[in-house]
């Protein structure tokens, strides 16, 4: 397909390299020339230099013909414009993406009126995603969430929680079959494992579990069973506000540190039922005065990375169970982790996994729906956690997973079938029905777009 990008921030950049990966004609358009030439000498793109906010340009870029144009300038209005526009000139999709609460609220209405195909709200997907890490026990990291029914969790193989030495077999029994080790990281390369596997200390598996056995599971494993109900949001922007709104209606206790009065008193109106602080988000006298040590969780979401690393650093030395923060910089993902600071998150790899799934769904058309629920990028990005939604063109219905013409792609695994809101890890006589959700884990740049091409 044709796959337009209309702005090369962090996340248009990803994107566009992602998009390339799986084999699309991607066209990158920014009206900074050396944002241009520097992705499209590092990428297998092309770029178009001006402003994607006008008909020309669009037209430049191949708009008439494209299969998909995707706006994501740091404007919503403008993102906006830019779909309706592109439409005019002949895309077939198009989608944009928003951060403004008004701007979101008029989605419906916004895809009805003026037929854009998606809209994605960046910063509202960052908040749920951190509002669901601190549903989980201790400092457990997912790597992904399907739905209410299963997560896929990042857990460090040690000596002190008895999965070192242990082959991956033994492992499922332990917990009664309720965890498939989906893949792993040792050594910096990406290995899918079978069930004769031994996990070695180090190894960083990523672990599909069932909702409901998360606790269970993790406790035996050295996690903290204590629940989160005081939190500390350092960063009063979109995603902090979208955040403490999601946290207060759920019945936490929510203090906001924000550095602007202005913005202090609009989120005391929006969220009357937190705790709003006027203070920076690097004092940490401030900080000590909000007794930052009796949170049971501290969420660093300033614009800066650096602020959130300081802050993220000062609240773990102060003993604060769950640290969150916000990265926009792999370096800085692996200087906290080093500090023992697991939970980081990074809205642009979100945002990218949200459009990546639109475009694997619009990229085989069915008339029955979307073929993909979710998708995620986990192992360090070195593959891709796939919820697929299965129709009745499947083409092994009634085939039993371990039958000889049931066979997967090499790096294909499926990891758990969700059915009626059912959680099963499938065996050898196990069968893939209409209706059911199934979890796929494969390499990155899969090319995966239905169920049906994960076989040979």
């Amino acid at each position: 397909m044709r796959v337009i990008i209309i702005g090369l921030g962090q996340t248009g950049t990803m994107l566009a390299d992602m998009a390339s990966k799986e084999g699309h004609d991607v066209i990158v358009v920014d009206s900074r020339r050396e944002l241009i030439d520097k992705v499209t000498d590092l990428y297998s793109v092309s770029g178009v230099c001006g402003n994607g906010a006008t008909k020309a340009t669009l037209l430049k870029a191949g708009a008439d013909t494209a299969d998909v144009v995707i706006a994501m300038t740091p404007v919503d209005e403008v993102n906006l414009m830019i779909s309706i526009i592109a439409k005019s000139c002949g895309a077939i999709y198009t989608a944009a993406r928003v951060h403004l609460p008004e701007i979101s609220c008029e989605e419906e209405y916004l895809k009805e009126e003026f037929k854009l195909d998606c809209i994605i709200n960046s910063r509202m997907e960052t908040a749920l995603e951190i509002a669901r890490l601190l549903k989980l026990p201790g400092s457990v990291k997912a790597d992904a969430f399907f739905g209410e029914d299963a997560a896929m969790l990042k857990i460090i193989v040690t000596k002190e929680n008895k999965l070192a030495d242990a082959p991956v077999k033994n492992v499922r029994a332990r917990f009664n079959g309720n965890i498939l080790i989906g893949c792993l990281i040792r050594d910096g390369k990406l290995i899918v494992p079978d069930g004769r596997f031994t996990l070695k200390e180090n190894d960083v598996i990523d672990a599909v579990v069932a909702s409901g056995e998360i606790e269970k599971i993790m406790v035996e494993l050295g996690a903290s069973r204590r629940t989160v109900k005081k939190v500390m949001v350092i960063g009063g922007g979109t995603t902090g506000m979208y955040l403490a709104k999601e946290l207060t209606a759920a019945g936490k206790l929510v203090t906001m540190i924000e550095n602007s009065p202005e913005r202090c008193r609009y989120l005391s109106e929006q969220i009357p039922k937190a705790i709003v602080s006027y203070a920076d988000g690097t004092d940490t006298e401030e900080f000590l005065k909000e007794k930052i040590s009796g949170n049971d969780a501290v969420v660093a979401l300033t614009g800066e990375d650096e602020k959130n690393l300081v802050t993220s650093l000062f609240a773990w030395s102060h003993g604060v169970g769950r640290v969150i923060t916000k990265v926009n910089t792999s370096s800085y993902e692996g200087l906290l982790n080093k500090a023992n600071i697991q939970l980081t998150i990074s809205p642009a790899t979100i945002s990218t996994d949200r459009f990546l799934s639109f475009i694997k769904n619009v990229a085989v058309y069915n008339d029955e729906g979307n073929d993909i629920q979710g998708l995620y990028q986990i192992a360090d990005g070195k593959a891709e956690a796939i919820e697929f939604i299965v129709y009745d063109n499947f083409v092994k219905k009634n085939v039993a997973i371990g039958a000889k013409e049931f066979t997967l792609k090499k790096d294909v695994m499926i990891a758990v079938i969700i059915r009626d809101g059912r959680f099963i890890i499938p065996d050898e006589k196990s069968m893939i029905r209409p209706g059911d959700h199934v979890v796929v884990i494969a390499r990155a740049n899969n090319g995966l777009n239905t169920i049906n091409q994960i076989f040979r």
